[in-house]
């Protein structure tokens, strides 16, 4: 009755049973982490290079090393390592930008994306939808509103992401009781009711992102796997300085600035949860590490879970069971603990810190050189590879 011949993907469920998604679902979920990942697989023809200008696959293809285009957000990066290391992934990528780059069908004026599963294989879906019939048998096909969650895993057991462009405000610890402090300085405040504008930004003013929190977790495989970038602990420089009568940009536009309008772009990011500062067990040693003078402070493992942390490693055994020790108590319930990684350079020595997460309130801390890798400073940390300082 409301046929919008769009595409659609059907998947067999068996027992005469299936589940139809529309192609555009298919992107928004799989390919829709931030807006500047959509908006170039939108834009025909295909081209890798506006997603990543480099990508390192180890001999195994479980190591994967991606070097994110500019403007790329890093939150976009598991969805953009599967395009890079998986060959059915990249096809599903280009399908979309194909798509819109052919002539309709006869007697259809629009033009409707295509594009597919990005993986092939068996996978757990959550969706929400609506049950129809299909010739007199009620629910034989599901017809998928939204999906919810996939349980494919990635092509990769760890990624290392490499960001270029605009970096966010690093978090600095809190001034001690009685003191001034920095006072910030800060641009033009956000206008209170902004509208969305389909046109160029206008290049003079600086890009806004706003992260879209997600209530349920879309990819459970990334759960347990290390997905990290660096991210400097302090940066250098002063802030923007608010002119007098500089009032807020009431317009926000999706795109690359280019025009002389005053609108401000705008990237959409799709994020868990919104970091405030590390977890509790590494503050104590993160607000010791930016109060150092004259030596440069990065975090290895800006992750995407709560910006500071990723699951410790760890080796299974032989029966496939994990060892007890790498779990802890938290609510009740058990999980993976978190380790993280800080890279400390002064002017002839570079060293890297591992702080653990322990029971109770000890702090647990490796150190390492810098011939000593980071995945192998990581390993270590367990005791998989022992290592000497």
């Amino acid at each position: 009755m409301a046929n919008t011949r769009s595409y659609c993907v059907r998947v067999d469920l068996g027992e005469g049973r299936s589940m139809v998604v529309p192609s555009m679902e298919l992107a928004r979920f799989y390919f829709g982490s931030s807006s500047p990942l959509l908006a170039s697989l939108f834009l025909p023809p295909f081209d890798s290079k506006r997603l990543y200008s480099a990508v390192r696959i180890g001999p195994f293809g479980e190591d994967v090393e991606l070097d994110l285009a500019e403007g790329v957000p890093k939150e976009s990066g598991p969805d953009i390592a599967r395009i890079a290391a998986d060959k059915t992934a990249a096809n599903a990528a280009a399908m979309i930008a194909v798509s819109l780059l052919r002539q309709p069908p006869p007697g259809v004026a629009d033009i409707y994306p295509q594009c597919v599963f990005p993986f092939e294989g068996a996978t757990t879906i959550k969706a929400s939808g609506k049950w129809l019939s299909l010739g007199g048998q009620p629910r034989s096909t599901f017809l998928a509103y939204r999906l919810r969650s996939c349980s494919h895993p990635f092509p990769f057991e760890n990624l290392q992401v490499k960001t270029t462009g605009a970096k966010r405000r690093p978090w600095r610890p809190a001034a001690p009781s009685g003191s001034a402090g920095t006072q910030s300085r800060v641009g033009a405040p956000d206008a209170k009711d902004p509208t969305l504008r389909e046109r160029d930004a206008s290049g003079a003013l600086a890009p806004r992102t706003r992260r879209l929190l997600l209530r349920e977790v879309k990819f459970p495989d990334l759960a347990y796997k290390r997905v990290w970038s660096e991210t400097q602990l302090a940066e250098g420089g002063t802030a923007p300085v608010a002119a007098k009568g500089v009032t807020a940009v009431p317009d926000l536009a999706v795109g690359a600035p280019g025009s002389v309008r005053r609108v401000r772009s705008i990237s959409l990011v799709e994020a868990l949860t919104q970091p405030k500062g590390p977890p509790a067990f590494l503050r104590p040693a993160i607000e010791r590490l930016a109060r150092l003078k004259r030596i440069e402070v990065t975090r290895l493992t800006a992750s995407l879970d709560d910006g500071w942390t990723v699951p410790i490693p760890y080796t299974v055994s032989d029966d496939g069971e994990i060892p007890p020790e790498v779990f802890i108590a938290d609510g009740g319930s058990d999980r993976i603990r978190r380790v993280a990684a800080i890279s400390l350079r002064a002017t002839r020595q570079h060293v890297y810190v591992v702080v653990k997460e322990t029971d109770g309130d000890a702090i647990h801390v490796d150190r390492g050189s810098r011939e000593v890798g980071l995945r192998a400073l990581l390993d270590r940390v367990f005791g998989i590879t022992p290592l000497s300082d």
